[in-house]
C-alpha cells in the first residue's frame, strides 16, 4: 500500500468518523460568564442539535463496520471500535493485510504490515497522533469543546447547496479549526470544512454527511463523502457504514498494545 493511500486513510478517518453523529448534552458551568446574544444562540442551537441526535449518554461503547470507496481501485473494509471515555481502535483490511491503529487512553500505537515494522506494534508516529487523539473523543468535537473549554462559536446562518444552515466554528488545540454546518430544519450535521495534513501539506477538505437513520432511538449517519474544497461529487471518496452496534462488549485488551 502506498504512502499516499495510508496518509489519506488517516485523514479520512479523522474528518469522517470523529463523532459525526455521536453526542450527548454537556452540563453548563456554574461559573460561566454573563451570556451574550451569540452565546445564547449557540446554546439554543446545540440543544436542538443534541435533541435531534437522541440521548447518547446511555451509549458506553460502539462498533461500526464500514467500507471506504474511491480511495483505491478496491473497497477497503474497516472496523472501528470505541469505548468511553476515549478508547479507540481501527482495523483496516487492505489487500489481505490488517492495519491496526489504537489508543487506550494513554498509549497510542499501530501495526502497519506495509512498513518496515511489519506486524509488530510500534508507537503512533508523531504526525498521526493529533488526529488519533481528536478522533478518540467519544462524543465528537462539539461536545468535547463544551466539556474541555475549546473555542466554540456560532457564526450565523448561511446557505449550502440550497439549504439553510447554522454555522459553528470549533477549534481543537492539536488539529486546528473546523467549520460545521447544521441543517437549519433538522439540526443535523450535513457538512464539515477543515484543514488537515495530507502528505505533509495542509489541505482544505470538505466532508458531506448524509443517510441518517434511527437506530436504538438514536439518529446516526451512515454515509460520509470527502474531497478537497470545491471537488465535485464524482471526485469525492466515500465511507459507507454497513452496521453499527451500540453497547457491544469490547474487552479493554482490544485497545491495549499487549492485546494485538
Amino acid at each position: 500500500m502506498s504512502v499516499l493511500l495510508r496518509g489519506f486513510i488517516y485523514s479520512f478517518f479523522l474528518v469522517c468518523w470523529c463523532g459525526a453523529a455521536i453526542a450527548q448534552p454537556a452540563k453548563s458551568s456554574p461559573s460561566a460568564s454573563i451570556p451574550t446574544p451569540a452565546s445564547l444562540a449557540l446554546e439554543a442551537i446545540m440543544q436542538r442539535h443534541l435533541a435531534a441526535l437522541g440521548d447518547f449518554s446511555k451509549v458506553q461503547s460502539r462498533r461500526a463496520r464500514l467500507r471506504i470507496i474511491g480511495l483505491a481501485p478496491f473497497e477497503i473494509p474497516t472496523t472501528v471500535e470505541a469505548k468511553r471515555p476515549n478508547l479507540l481502535r481501527r482495523d483496516v483490511s487492505v489487500q489481505g493485510q490488517l492495519q491496526v491503529s489504537s489508543y487506550d487512553g494513554k498509549d497510542a500505537w499501530k501495526i502497519d504490515p506495509f512498513l518496515p515494522s511489519g506486524k509488530r506494534a510500534v508507537d503512533m508516529p508523531t504526525e498521526e497522533l493529533p488526529a488519533m487523539l481528536e478522533e478518540s473523543y467519544f462524543d465528537g468535537i462539539l461536545v468535547a469543546a463544551q466539556k474541555q473549554g475549546f473555542p466554540l462559536q456560532y457564526a450565523g446562518l448561511d446557505t449550502q447547496d440550497g439549504r439553510r444552515v447554522h454555522v459553528l466554528k470549533v477549534s481543537v488545540p492539536a488539529t486546528g479549526e473546523s467549520t460545521i454546518y447544521l441543517d437549519a430544519d433538522s439540526f443535523l450535521e450535513i457538512k464539515r470544512l477543515q484543514k488537515r495534513p495530507v502528505m505533509g501539506r495542509m489541505t482544505e477538505l470538505e466532508v458531506y454527511t448524509s443517510d441518517y437513520r434511527m437506530q436504538d432511538g438514536l439518529m446516526m449517519a451512515y454515509r460520509f463523502e470527502i474531497g478537497t474544497k470545491g471537488a465535485s461529487a464524482t471526485q469525492r471518496m466515500s465511507m459507507v457504514v454497513d452496521a453499527v452496534e451500540n453497547n457491544p462488549a469490547i474487552a479493554l485488551s482490544r485497545f491495549q498494545r499487549t492485546g494485538n
